[in-house]
């Protein structure tokens, strides 16, 4: 290994990103349809937790069988890259690892793909944090009240106190309720709380309630040992002492926020246990010092300004400039403090060399602009300090003659804060439009008229709209929903609206292409004022899952088998036919005959093909306004509204004729049918259906006797059309069994009996396929297996038939050895029935000298030897020498062709 390939595979192994190359494996058409894991490094294994060699020659499509589904989104990204080349980066939510990741996928080579994982979990945990701060921001900002949820702020209050967290509450609108909008801690605390409390505390509100309302009476300020006080059954105790033992709280101080009798909020301070809060003096002094400012800002809400400088009481940046050598004239000492700098070295210089190198032209055209109007607002750019470093100020300016007379703040912190909230303003709309679905906010105003203030990029792929359309005309939004469900979908508007309650709703739209699509949307609403309220919410493409709902509907109420309904819709509408516009309403209660014996002898698929048939002919034959459901293994249910006793009488007769004129194996379909009927409310539908069940069962024990025996004689003649030898077969081995046994002095009945078992011997020979059973060259192991079951098909038919009993029994033991190794049982000596080793001997006597297609014919002389050797072995040594004595010599061959 060269020193350049060393470097790099040590690089792989150390990197903190997870990395996997894959292996692309392709069809006939060279089309991508699956990866292979070729490579991965440590880092991937520990986000997996699971070991490379889990990985290594496994397929993505086999290791992703039982993840989520969005776990299988990079999958896409990943064929993107195959298909097209280049380099895909996008951010991705794990739910198995609960985690976000950023992943590339790239390709180093043809026919491999690579994919880096680089956990941001924390960057976006702390980003959504901030999107909720910034919300809250909103509300308060309006109001002149940005001082009091400057994070800054409260991070200040924790450093001079030594407090473990601290957090600021306002007052809500309503009077009942306060909100949390800021709160500060150390990240690894506010992190684990969010697991224990399952939400962020910022923007929660919370109620007011009355042991709250008490503390509020006392002075400033309020101490406690514990949370409980404030607390007051909002949180379980129990998660409240969890909290305070597992973050080790101790002393909580509250300072009520209040002043000439208006009541702002509170300051929470939460120390660590055993550890007294500092400077709680100063605390009381900072917050005189923003209720003051509080104050100024509310007593400026809604009056007119009367100069530039008014709501700038506080801000001592003053500087006038000459308009046309712009030289500084004067500045305020305030100045040193912002930028270092003596007062006498910012005179003497122009103050426009300490402005930003980027910011030196859009200085240089507010200038101009200023000359031109007179007055500029808002304007900031930056200004070199003396270590070297910039701050942000912003300028209020205006001219009075041959001079400007301005008035500045520095506002770095807040243009830092924009900064970092623009960044994550541009990463939140990064991830949303990453979101499957779309993320928007829909806002009502009090003019009746709506727009949508935000959404994200998927609103226009699922409905095909641009957002330039969107912005323009909100009303096109609701234009492609389907007629039928917009009314529905405005009506759950309007109750969201009026009561303030979170909008659900599932409907169709038509998108530009024509396709209809099913929509699922949920919102959160906010009121803002009266009669305008804004909407937070998401709407998502659940089309494949109502194919989906639509299909489980179908499968939860039909018969799988036979596509008729089941049981569960005919006792869930068993009630719906229960009204007397129905009636008369008969019950016909159907049990197809003979499901067992067919599976018996024939296997399941053909007793499937059965019940097929039979509910094949209940759906085309009965009317429209009839129903069938399948209720049992082999039972139907026929509800017939407005139909008389003997009118359903017909119904059973038709049917049973239909019935029999269709066969399956050449049996023809049997049924017993049973009919009852409701002609008022004397009886209940479950009485009804007792009594048509119980007909049903009345007429199926009549028939039963004769049908068996006939249903027995309909196999053996299957049998003999399937294979024609047999009938010959089972007739000689019926002479060769009689004649033994008579032989041996049986009566003329239990002749009878054997010769009987004889003839049904290989009636299970009915369900092995012709193509094992007329197979001309040796069989195969399962072949011969399936050769091997006929014994037990064979008792299976006949034990259905009480009279058969005794020679199913029979049939069942004529492959056994004497020496124990037949089958299917292994019995041995006298466990075997004395009628199967007569017929053992008489079977494999009329084989060997007539032979199989796997099998040459044996001559007399080769087939008595081979028995005479069997002796002992297969068959009864007894038996043998009275086979020899008494009933060779009056066999003759000529007769048995």
């Amino acid at each position: 290994m060269n020193q350049d390939q060393s470097s790099y595979t040590t690089l792989l192994r150390h990197m903190p990103q997870g990395y996997v190359e894959f292996k692309v494996i392709y069809d006939d058409t060279s089309e991508p349809i699956d990866y292979e894991f070729h490579e991965v490094n440590p880092s991937f294994e520990k986000i997996m937790k699971m070991k490379r060699d889990h990985f290594i020659g496994a397929r993505v499509t086999e290791m992703l069988k039982d993840f989520e589904y969005s776990e299988r989104e990079w999958l896409v990204q990943v064929a993107r890259v195959v298909s097209d080349g280049g380099t895909v980066t996008f951010e991705h939510f794990s739910r198995r690892n609960k985690a976000w990741f950023e992943m590339s996928v790239f390709s180093e080579r043809p026919g491999y793909v690579t994919t880096t994982f680089h956990d941001i979990t924390r960057h976006v945990q702390e980003n959504n944090a901030l999107k909720q701060l910034v919300n809250v921001s909103h509300r308060f900002v309006s109001t002149g009240r940005d001082l009091l949820i400057n994070q800054h702020f409260l991070d200040q209050i924790r450093d001079f106190t030594g407090a473990k967290a601290v957090s600021l509450n306002l007052m809500d609108e309503d009077g009942d309720h306060y909100t949390t909008v800021a709160l500060s801690g150390v990240d690894e605390m506010i992190e684990r709380s969010l697991d224990i409390l399952g939400f962020h505390p910022v923007g929660k509100k919370w109620p007011i309630t009355a042991e709250r309302r008490k503390l509020y009476e006392q002075n400033n300020p309020l101490q406690f040992e514990t949370l409980d006080p404030l607390i007051d059954g909002v949180l379980p105790k129990r998660l409240v002492r969890n909290l305070m033992r597992i973050f080790s709280f101790g002393e909580i101080v509250l300072f009520k926020i209040e002043k000439d009798g208006i009541f702002y909020g509170d300051l929470t301070i939460v120390m660590e246990k055993d550890k007294p809060a500092n400077r709680l003096g100063l605390v009381e002094l900072y917050l005189v010092h923003v209720l003051e400012q509080l104050t100024k800002a509310d007593h400026q809400v809604g009056e007119t300004k009367q100069s530039m400088f008014e709501g700038f009481a506080t801000v001592d940046l003053e500087c006038i400039l000459s308009l046309e050598t712009r030289s500084v004239l004067h500045l305020s000492k305030s100045w040193e403090r912002i930028l270092g700098f003596t007062l006498e070295d910012l005179e003497n210089m122009d103050i426009r060399e300490l402005v930003h190198p980027d910011d030196v032209e859009k200085t240089e055209a507010s200038f101009r602009a200023l000359k031109r109007h007179g007055e500029q607002f808002r304007f900031v750019n930056r200004y070199r300090t003396v270590d070297g470093e910039y701050r942000s100020i912003e300028w209020h300016s205006k001219v009075q003659g041959n001079y400007i007379y301005a008035v500045a703040k520095d506002v770095t912190d807040r243009i830092q804060l924009e900064e970092k909230l623009a960044e994550r303003d541009r990463l939140l709309t990064k991830l949303s439009d990453q979101v499957p679905g779309a993320i928007y906010q829909f806002e009502l105003l009090p003019d009746a008229t709506f727009n949508f203030p935000f959404f994200s990029r998927g609103l226009e792929e699922l409905l095909g709209i641009t957002s330039e359309e969107i912005m323009a005309d909100a009303d096109v939004v609701f234009s492609q929903i389907h007629p039928e469900d917009f009314p529905r979908v405005m009506r759950s508007i309007e109750k969201s609206y009026s009561e303030l309650t979170i909008w659900d709703a599932e409907f169709r739209v038509y998108t530009r292409d024509g396709r209809l699509v099913w929509i699922l949307g949920s919102s959160r609403p906010e009121k803002i004022a009266d009669h305008h309220v804004l909407w937070h919410g998401y709407i998502g493409d659940i089309t494949e899952k109502k194919k989906y709902e639509k299909e489980i509907e179908y499968l939860s109420y039909h018969d799988q088998l036979t596509g008729v309904k089941n049981r569960r819709y005919f006792e869930e509408t068993l009630s719906e036919f229960d009204e007397e516009r129905h009636f008369p309403l008969s019950l016909i209660v159907i049990d197809i005959n003979g499901l067992k014996l067919t599976n018996d002898a024939f296997g399941h698929l053909i007793g499937d093909e059965l019940l097929v048939k039979a509910a094949s002919i209940l759906k085309q034959e009965l009317r429209v306004k009839d129903q069938v459901a399948r209720i049992g293994g082999d039972e139907f249910v026929i509800l017939s509204p407005d139909t008389t006793l003997e009118e359903a009488k017909q119904i059973s007769d038709r049917l049973s004729r239909l019935f029999t004129q269709q066969t399956v194996e050449g049996l023809p379909i049997s049924a017993s049918f049973g009919e009852a009927v409701k002609e008022d409310f004397t009886l209940s539908l479950t009485d009804v259906f007792n009594l048509a069940e119980d007909r049903m069962y009345h007429h199926k024990v009549s028939e039963k006797q004769s049908r068996r025996h006939h249903s027995i004689q309909l196999i053996m003649r299957t049998l003999y059309e399937k294979i024609p030898r047999e009938e010959a077969h089972s007739q000689r081995v019926a002479n060769y069994s009689g004649m033994l046994a008579e032989a041996m002095g049986f009566t003329g009945s239990e002749v009878n009996e054997i010769r009987t078992a004889a003839i049904l011997h290989d009636i299970g020979k009915v369900a092995i396929s012709n193509e094992i059973l007329d197979k001309s060259g040796p069989l195969t192991d399962a072949e011969w297996r399936e050769i091997k079951r006929h014994p037990e098909i064979s008792y299976n038919i006949l034990s259905t038939v009480p009279e058969y009993m005794s020679l199913s029994e029979i049939v069942l033991a004529h492959h056994e050895r004497w020496d124990g190794k037949g089958y299917p049982k292994g019995l041995s000596d006298y466990e075997i029935p004395l009628a199967s080793r007569m017929i053992a001997i008489a079977d494999t006597f009329d084989v060997m000298v007539t032979g199989r297609p796997y099998r040459q014919a044996k001559s007399l002389e080769e087939a008595l030897q081979l028995i005479q050797n069997e002796s002992g072995g297969q068959f009864d040594p007894a038996l043998v020498e009275i086979f020899f004595k008494k009933v060779v010599p009056t066999i003759d061959l000529a007769k048995t062709d």
